[in-house]
């Protein structure tokens, strides 16, 4: 039996409800993934077959810490057979067990965020009337469309086009070319994980059937940050036996531009009749203080579930406010206090610095680099985006799958061998004449496609050495690791790192990052393993590709000691014993995009709302009077949500007093040195200057 007396009462009462939907309200830092993951463990202890529960989490990192937990609690071999990971991994199992269904080829590939992209920009070419059009804002329009469940003649009557310019007929054509691309391609993007599993499910009801009596628990962790389709996903599995426990927070609900809607707890109590409602409020992270600012600050909200968090954690340190005359500044005062911090005993991986935007992070690195304070950077550009991690990727994926043609064109001139731009064309006419991939024209039909005889040559010894590497094994970590660096060798990798990088340091640093992509490959074929009794390479690539999902992968343990520098959103989900919150102002927090509307609004006060919870025990907010440089500085207020703070937890910054004196003293630095100028040139022409 498991033992539940490290739980608090409500936490208990989550753990023993089995039967029938439950939702779960938890507050940020209630200990619901202990909950959780002790219910699983309680349920399988009541004779519970642990291969009928389903768990499903938002991120890679929630699921890998949830495995973790549940292992300890059941020991790795019964963990392992619960079915637990992120939600689109989750309907990507089904679409690779049923997808044959709904027209899919049977080793389909998933397409990466860049990969995406490249489809669609190819897509646009086929139709004059697309030229010129914003490929980043009509493919997001696309994913918002798939999270709403909208087919293409669906997606025109909805009027997105009204985003990003473009008559709806042309919309509707774009995202017809752009499904014809990945079907030509063997491949689905991500928002078609939860889609297609959608019209799956409906289409046909034998498979319905089938996963309703495979799943017959289903456990759904941040439930806030459901989007429409994943709904409906739930709806159509769970209605008939209502077992699922549902777990979130609506006041943490800030990925409206992913398609989450805030209100998925109150439509989950509508959709499964009986739904029993606990509140976890014990708080376990934040002092008293850092408590009672979240608490008031988000009962600015409407249409929100009441809860109040509350807690007992030892503190009285009072929140500071720091104004300073220049974001310059405002990054100088942040690694001036981190310093402090420092010096107070707390280590640089205790501290994070948050903010809405990614161009804030310069400032402060810079301030953080004369101040000699080691820190590192998140949520910025993915490690799946790095031109040497695709190149080496797309080799691996077109040894695993010869028929992939995105990885066919990334590596066929990668280093270049003399294959250019008119001889993928001829490739290209050669794959029209024969329906078949560029890989099958290149190795089977190469001789009547027109090359020169060097192109010839060179795409004869590419195919060649594909041939020979398609022999080796992929079946263990080890050979993974093998190949991988005979992929780096034979393909000249380094070679082609060299011919597009000029800076010596970038190059060295690239190349060494190249050359531990084989043991990173075969790390994370481990970890696969750790779940299954053998290796799928399709799995294995599938599971890198859900990682470019993310916003917060990454491990705690073995984190280097540094300062944590990223985004409030990647932040979610984390917490640090001392946490900054900069440019606290208006048009940037909140945001210009969200301040129009009192839906947008909420929003971006929730958002605040998650990065006051991150601090466990120092929290310190900021503003700046001025941002930007040069004559691009512009004039700031503070945000609004620095006045729904209760006074009493606050204590303002020594910077703060001297703020306005001190952008008086530049003002009239600034008058003066005007007048002397406007002096001097008077005195040299002469002229009466007005």
């Amino acid at each position: 039996m498991i033992d539940l007396s490290t739980l608090n009462p409500e936490q208990r009462q989550v753990v023993e409800t089995i039967e029938g939907p439950l939702l779960v309200l938890a507050g940020a830092g209630t200990g619901k993934t202990k909950a959780i993951t002790m219910r699983m463990a309680y349920m399988i202890s009541m004779g519970v077959p642990p291969e009928s529960i389903a768990a499903m989490t938002f991120t890679n990192k929630a699921a890998r810490e949830m495995v973790a937990r549940l292992e300890a609690l059941v020991g790795v071999k019964v963990a392992s057979k619960v079915r637990l990971g992120t939600f689109h991994s989750f309907c990507l199992h089904i679409l690779r067990e049923f997808g044959d269904r709904i027209g899919l080829h049977r080793k389909f590939s998933l397409a990466g965020t860049g990969d995406q992209i490249d489809l669609l920009r190819r897509a646009l070419q086929e139709e004059n009337g697309l030229a010129g059009v914003h490929v980043e804002a009509l493919h997001a329009e696309i994913s918002k469309a798939k999270n709403s469940l909208l087919r293409p003649a669906d997606f025109g009557r909805r009027a997105m086009h009204a985003a990003i310019g473009v008559d709806p007929e042309l919309m509707v054509k774009a995202y017809e070319l752009y499904e014809r691309q990945l079907k030509l391609n063997r491949m689905i993007d991500f928002d078609d994980c939860i889609f297609k599993t959608v019209f799956l499910l409906q289409d046909f009801p034998d498979v319905k059937e089938t996963l309703e009596k495979r799943f017959r628990f289903y456990m759904i962790d941040e439930f806030q940050d459901t989007n429409a389709a994943q709904m409906k996903v739930l709806e159509l599995l769970c209605v008939g036996h209502n077992n699922i426990c549902a777990v979130g927070d609506d006041d943490q609900s800030i990925y409206s531009w992913r398609g989450a809607m805030f209100e998925t707890l109150e439509r989950f109590e509508k959709m499964f009749d009986g739904t029993k409602l606990i509140k976890l409020e014990q708080n376990y992270r934040c002092t008293t203080v850092i408590l009672n600012a979240a608490n008031t600050v988000i009962k600015n909200n409407t249409k929100r579930k009441e809860k109040s968090l509350w807690g007992s954690n030892p503190g009285d340190w009072p929140i500071e406010v720091t104004t300073s005359p220049s974001d310059t500044e405002e990054s100088r005062a942040i690694a001036d206090k981190c310093m402090s911090l420092l010096g107070e005993g707390f280590r640089p991986a205790d501290i994070a610095v948050l903010y809405r935007a990614n161009n804030q992070a310069r400032a402060i690195e810079m301030c953080l680099r004369e101040s000699d304070i080691a820190y590192e950077t998140f949520g910025g550009s993915s490690f799946f985006e790095k031109k040497e991690v695709k190149d080496f990727l797309g080799y691996v994926r077109l040894l695993a799958r010869p028929d992939d043609r995105l990885a066919f064109h990334r590596v066929i001139n990668t280093p270049n061998r003399g294959i250019g731009l008119k001889s993928l064309e001829k490739i290209e006419e050669g794959t029209k004449r024969k329906q078949a991939s560029p890989w099958f024209v290149a190795k089977n039909n190469a001789g009547e496609l027109g090359l020169s005889g060097k192109s010839l040559e060179s795409l004869n010894r590419f195919v060649a050495d594909v041939e020979e590497l398609k022999t080796w094994s992929l079946a263990t970590p080890e050979d993974l690791t093998s190949i991988g660096h005979e992929i780096i060798k034979r393909f000249e990798l380094a070679r082609d790192i060299r011919d597009h990088v000029k800076e010596t340091s970038s190059q060295e640093r690239k190349i060494e990052a190249l050359k531990s992509l084989p043991q990173w490959l075969a790390g994370a074929a481990r970890d696969v393993l750790k779940a299954k009794d053998g290796l799928d390479i399709h799995d294995l690539l599938d599971r890198l590709t859900l990682n470019d999902r993310d916003f917060s992968d990454r491990d705690e343990e073995g984190r280097p000691n540094r300062v944590s520098l990223m985004t409030i959103h990647a932040s979610k989900g984390l917490e640090f014993p001392a946490v900054f919150v900069c440019g606290l102002e208006e048009d940037l927090f909140p945001h210009k995009n969200s301040a129009s509307t009192s839906q947008g609004i909420m929003e971006e006060r929730r958002l605040f709302y998650v990065a006051v919870t991150r601090a466990k025990k120092r929290l310190m907010l900021s503003w700046a009077a001025e941002r930007g440089s040069g004559v691009m500085k512009t004039s700031r207020m503070p945000s609004r949500f620095l006045s729904e703070l209760p006074a009493g937890c606050m204590t303002a910054n020594a910077n703060q007093a001297n703020t306005v004196a001190r952008i008086e003293e530049r003002q009239e630095k600034t008058v003066s040195v005007l007048q002397s100028l406007r002096a001097n040139l008077k005195a040299k022409s002469g002229m009466s200057l007005r």
